[in-house]
């Protein structure tokens, strides 16, 4: 005569999730003075809005986004990094008769390491949805704050060089960036 075992079996999984997700993009400098003027003109301009100088990059951290910007070939590079910890547990029961307990156990354990690692797999995925989301708003609000710095650092360029080639008798800026100098040559 057989007996009916009853199974049970506890799985627990704990795991740190780092997830990272970057773009890279180039700024539109014109070569109106030579590279290392511009590098400096483009640097001031950053440091005023927020980015510490390192050499030739300039960079800023908000939160979980990091923004680093080349001065010298304009390279923008920006990352966004996310940190969870995962704890997950679950149980499994089942009945079987004496003769297949110790294969019906490790069925169990497989089943619910498996489980588990789905579980973890979909909350590691679900991280990274949200990184690339944090990602993808933080480049709409920093293209229109780069454009603005490159039209400024343009702006200041180009009254350098009218400088350079003379004498400026006039400069008129209009509020849509466009500017017009008149230069004694």
């Amino acid at each position: 005569m057989s007996r009916a075992y009853r199974i049970s079996v506890k799985e627990s999984l704990s795991r740190h999730v780092e997830v990272e997700d970057g773009v890279c993009s180039s700024l539109e400098l014109l070569p109106i003075l030579p590279k290392e003027r511009m590098a400096e003109l483009l640097g001031a301009e950053l440091e005023q809005r927020g980015f510490k100088r390192d050499g030739k990059t300039a960079q800023r951290k908000e939160g979980e986004t990091l923004v680093e910007v080349n001065l010298e070939t304009g390279d923008v590079s920006v990352t966004a990094e996310g940190h969870a910890q995962v704890n997950l547990e679950t149980e499994r029961t089942a009945v079987v008769d004496n003769t297949l307990a110790g294969d019906r156990e490790r069925h169990l354990r497989d089943a619910a390491k498996q489980s588990l690692e789905r579980v973890a797999t979909a909350e590691e995925d679900s991280l990274r949805r949200k990184v690339t989301e944090q990602l993808e708003a933080k480049l709409r609000d920093l293209k229109e704050e780069l454009d603005g710095a490159v039209n400024r650092v343009t702006g200041l360029a180009l009254k350098q060089r009218a400088a350079e080639l003379g004498q400026v008798e006039e400069i008129h800026e209009e509020a849509n960036g466009s500017i017009t100098i008149k230069v004694r040559v």
